[in-house]
């Protein structure tokens, strides 16, 4: 999995915002007309706790079979960033195809590397400043809704609904925020983190000619671990030999700056 080059803001991020504002005002909608007439729309509600809501979200998004796009503005702790983590990990065992879109500060920090960043292409990424609301589709026919508040992890309580109107909205909705976000260019892998430091510093003394054992000492590493790092950044970056990471590295931007 990668992360975006450049800087600023998305040039449609607040027509987008707007748009995803609007969204959420239908979705709302929907869901005082349930109350009023069950017979409209098919929906669910959980009003309990935030760390409990959060797992009935991955219980929810884990019965997708073809897709899942997920909006994810944020990760409020280690544990619900573990948890999205073991859902995209386990969507992805299923062949389910998943896309992500975050704001770019939630990409570049410790939480995200830690969890997320550490699943490599299983899934898509993709970063926008517009995503200001969680919001997961499922499969394009039902969409769910965690009422995030301040302090709670993944919201207070949540949403599910399955009409399709409101679904294929929504779906369309974050396609085209999808089409318009940036699409990664760096391996998420080397951004933030006392790993992402150590897999620049790899990458430098192998740009230099370094050798294993001596790469090794220079870090206060033991060969076994140097080597075990060198095997992740090829990986990392999609590649099978040494030469092909240092092409790559200099192409991702990798190579000229410093390490975080």
């Amino acid at each position: 999995m990668d992360i975006e080059s450049g800087t600023g803001e998305d040039a449609d991020g607040g027509g987008l915002e707007a748009a995803l504002g609007e969204a959420l005002r239908l979705l709302e909608s929907a869901v005082h007309h349930h109350r009023r007439s069950t017979l409209a729309y098919l929906t669910s509600e959980l009003p309990v706790g935030g760390e409990e809501v959060a797992g009935w979200v991955a219980r929810l998004v884990l019965r997708a079979e073809r897709e899942v796009v997920w909006a994810l503005p944020r990760m409020a702790d280690e544990a619900h960033a573990k948890l999205i983590a073991q859902t995209l990990s386990q969507l992805a065992g299923k062949g389910v195809r998943s896309r992500l879109l975050c704001p770019p500060e939630v990409i570049r920090g410790p939480l995200w590397t830690r969890s997320v960043g550490a699943l490599g292409g299983a899934v898509e990424v993709r970063t926008t400043a517009a995503v200001r609301q969680e919001l997961v589709v499922v499969d394009g026919a039902a969409v769910i809704a965690p009422d995030a508040a301040s302090g709670d992890r993944g919201g207070s309580r949540a949403s599910m609904i399955q009409n399709s109107t409101v679904a294929d909205m929504v779906h369309r909705l974050l396609a085209d925020m999808w089409d318009t976000a940036r699409k990664p260019m760096r391996p998420l892998s080397f951004e933030g983190g006392a790993r992402g430091r150590v897999l620049h510093e790899v990458l430098t003394l192998m740009g230099e000619g370094y050798k294993d054992d001596a790469a090794a000492r220079k870090l206060g590493l033991s060969v076994r671990t140097y080597r075990r790092y060198v095997a992740d950044i090829m990986r990392d970056l999609r590649v099978e030999s040494r030469f092909q990471a240092g092409v790559r590295a200099v192409r991702a931007g990798l190579m000229d700056r410093e390490s975080p």
